[in-house]
C-alpha cells in the first residue's frame, strides 16, 4: 500500500511539473551549482537502493564542475536518471554517476553497463508517457525523462543519450559558471 501511495504521489508531482512547464510557470533558478556535490548527494540517496537490487553505484567526481542552473531541478533530473539506470539494468550492473567539465559546459553523467537501449527506442525515451524497454520490466509513468529534458532546456542546457549494447550514458550538460557568476548582482 505504501509503494502505491509513493507512486501516486510521484505521479501527481510529475503531472504538476508538466503543467507548470507547459504554462511557462515553473520557476527555474540560474545560479552556480556544484555538480560534484549534486553527484555525491545522488550516490548517498540511492546507495541503499542500489545495494538492495545488487547494483554497484560508483561516484566519479571532478571537483571543477560548477555550472549555472537550479540545484533542486538538477537533483530532480539526476534522480530520474539514476532511478532509471537502477530500474532498467540487471542486478550486478555497475552504475556510475560522473561529473565533468569541457570548455564552457559542465556535465552530470549517469552511465550504466546494462543491456543498452536500441536505436528505435532511443528516439522515443524523451517523449511524454513513453514506457518500454522491450523486456516487460517497464514501470513508472513515462514522464521522468520528458520532464528532465524540459528542465535541462529551461536551464539553458541539454540532456543527451548515447547507448550501445553493454553501455548507456545519459548526460545533462549545463553552461559552466564563470567567476563573475559567483559575484552578487548589484
Amino acid at each position: 500500500m505504501r509503494e502505491q501511495v509513493d507512486r501516486l504521489t510521484k505521479l501527481a508531482g510529475e503531472l504538476l511539473d508538466l503543467s507548470r512547464l507547459d504554462a511557462g510557470r515553473l520557476r527555474v533558478d540560474r545560479e552556480p551549482v556544484d555538480l560534484s556535490r549534486v553527484a555525491e548527494l545522488l550516490v548517498e540517496e540511492f546507495e541503499a537502493r542500489a545495494q538492495g537490487s545488487d547494483h554497484r553505484l560508483v561516484p566519479e567526481i571532478d571537483g571543477s564542475a560548477t555550472g549555472l542552473g537550479d540545484e533542486q531541478r538538477i537533483l530532480q533530473v539526476g534522480r530520474a536518471l539514476v532511478e532509471n539506470a537502477l530500474r532498467h539494468t540487471p542486478g550486478g550492473t555497475r552504475v556510475r554517476v560522473r561529473t565533468g567539465r569541457d570548455g564552457g559546459q559542465v556535465s552530470l553523467v549517469v552511465e550504466d553497463d546494462g543491456p543498452g537501449i536500441g536505436p528505435e527506442e532511443a528516439v522515443q525515451v524523451f517523449e511524454r508517457f513513453y514506457r518500454g524497454d522491450g523486456t516487460g520490466r517497464a514501470s513508472g509513468s513515462g514522464l521522468g525523462l520528458a520532464i528532465s529534458r524540459e528542465l535541462a532546456e529551461a536551464m539553458q542546457g541539454e540532456i543527451a543519450l548515447t547507448s550501445e549494447p553493454g553501455r548507456t550514458v545519459f548526460t545533462l550538460s549545463l553552461p559552466a559558471a564563470s567567476r563573475t557568476s559567483f559575484s552578487p548582482v548589484e
